[in-house]
């Protein structure tokens, strides 16, 4: 049973498959807060890299020299980058969750937030809507104001209301996105533009037993998963498991999970990765949506975002078996 087609991003589409989108943030230009380790050396913070650099001379070195992160200042920079990650991990969490969730955020809320580098560079350059008018995110005011770049690349104020950050999916031109994005010479914090979609075939609606032979032959009205993903090897499941929570998804029940709102019901995808012991050999199964009565969803139910991000999620997960391309 086909999967639907697949429009990678130009950015990643010469690689077979996409990673998570997960990583180090792009980094703000701030100047950096040196303190005395030693009667040698000073250290700072680069965002969440610790950097080291002679006092006298000033010059950086390429890597911080044995002993001088064990001192005080080293220990305490060490444990501040920590809580700088987690922060930066949550930042992220929560607006990945906006992006799958189709719910529009309080420009209020950004503004309170914006100020905050970890959260800026994750928002910063997001296509969103506001109004009624689309653009690039590059501002936001205390106020809650928003500063909209277009596709011609001028800058407009819509008026103040709630922001929308669509799904790559529901995105028309999201080509043309692309291009602006690149023609500014900046990026995404947050894989929206970058990510990899799939568009489900035409699969009836439950009940409706009518096909559309125009885009597939003979689609099951019965289906409720597909098993294009099924049978990818894994040499023990803990690795199987192990590249599921790597890409940010939650195991439940021997399956891959990952919940999506974005389409105006809460769906659920999961993909059979196994339940044995994690030691021992594993296969894939079939990737299928749930609804939150636990009831598997004919096909012809499942809204574009949860296709997508469901197939999204299958195909990096069956990325790292052992009998990939096979």
């Amino acid at each position: 049973m086909g999967i639907g087609s697949h429009e990678p991003s130009p950015v990643t589409a010469g690689a077979h498959r996409l990673s998570s989108g997960a990583g180090t943030l792009p980094r703000m230009s701030t100047p950096l807060t040196w303190t005395p380790a030693t009667n040698d050396y000073e250290l700072a913070l680069d965002g969440t890299t610790l950097r080291c650099r002679f006092r006298k001379s000033g010059k950086v070195v390429p890597s911080v020299p044995r002993g001088v992160g064990d001192t005080k200042v080293g220990e305490k920079l060490a444990a501040l980058r920590e809580r700088l990650l987690r922060h930066e991990e949550e930042c992220r969490s929560t607006v990945e969750s906006w992006l799958m969730g189709g719910i529009p955020v309080p420009a209020a809320l950004l503004g309170r937030v914006w100020a905050d580098p970890a959260w800026r560079c994750l928002l910063e350059n997001l296509v969103v809507d506001v109004d009624g008018h689309t653009g690039l995110l590059t501002e936001v005011s205390e106020t809650g104001q928003t500063t909209l770049t277009g596709l011609d690349g001028a800058a407009r104020t819509p008026p103040r209301g709630p922001v929308a950050i669509p799904h790559p999916v529901l995105l028309p031109d999201a080509a043309q996105w692309r291009e602006a994005l690149a023609n500014r010479g900046t990026e995404q914090g947050v894989a929206q533009l970058a990510r990899d979609t799939y568009r489900r075939p035409a699969y009836p609606a439950s009940g409706s037993g009518v096909p559309d032979p125009a885009i597939d032959a003979d689609p099951d009205p019965g289906a409720t998963g597909i098993d294009d993903y099924a049978g990818t090897e894994f040499r023990e499941l803990r690795h199987a498991t192990a590249r599921a929570a790597r890409h940010g998804f939650v195991m439940r029940g021997g399956y891959a999970a990952l919940r999506v709102t974005g389409d105006g019901t809460p769906v659920e995808a999961r993909y059979w990765l196994g339940a044995d012991d994690p030691g021992l050999p594993a296969w894939t199964g079939r990737l299928l949506w749930v609804d939150d009565a636990q009831r598997p969803l004919p096909l012809g139910e499942v809204g574009p975002v949860a296709w997508s991000e469901g197939v999204r999620m299958a195909e990096l997960i069956s990325a790292g078996g052992t009998n990939d391309g096979q």
